[in-house]
């Protein structure tokens, strides 16, 4: 066997290894300034953001989102302190501003009464027959003779605000 023995290096080998340095990494990379790709990134989300605030700008000006608001306030506010009959009149009012803001709504101008309970029974997607008539008359109701009529074909609550959100969904 033999044995490995260093040898001493010449003395222009062991200058040249003095000379010799440590690898030395080059600096850390910065965030800044950031890179075209998170640039554009960057632009496609704030172009999304901002489109997305257009939509919801424009929803709630809208007539449906309007009137579906009025018609939580009435059901959360004045349903408890006004009879069916108020209540009913209060929804009367508020489907006859949206059948005349939406499109064509002047011809509903002079329709009252049993023509207008027909007409939004009749519409498409249109109420139930019953509390459409209901609604539609409510506001005309004078004296105990009509409201002893209404009181007999009168619906909850519930049915006259829940076919009223429909209507404005539908309709609006």
């Amino acid at each position: 066997m033999t044995s490995l023995t260093r040898e001493p290096l010449a003395a222009d080998v062991a200058a040249q290894l003095e000379q010799l340095r440590d690898i030395h990494l080059p600096d850390a990379i910065s965030w800044w300034p950031l890179a075209p790709g998170w640039w554009g990134l960057a632009a496609v989300l704030l172009i999304g953001i901002i489109c997305v605030a257009g939509l919801e700008i424009r929803r709630r000006r809208s007539l449906k989102y309007k009137a579906l608001k009025e018609l939580d306030q009435l059901r959360r506010g004045k349903a408890f302190h006004l009879s069916t009959l108020e209540l009913a009149s209060e929804l009367c009012i508020l489907i006859r501003r949206v059948a005349l803001n939406s499109a064509g709504g002047n011809r509903f101008a002079s329709t009252h009464s049993d023509a207008w309970g027909d007409w939004l029974a009749a519409s498409p997607n249109g109420m139930p027959k019953s509390i459409a008539h209901y609604i539609a008359t409510a506001p005309y109701v004078v004296g105990d003779t009509g409201t002893e009529r209404l009181d007999r074909e009168m619906p909850s609550l519930q049915d006259l605000v829940g076919a009223t959100d429909k209507w404005i969904r539908r309709h609006a």
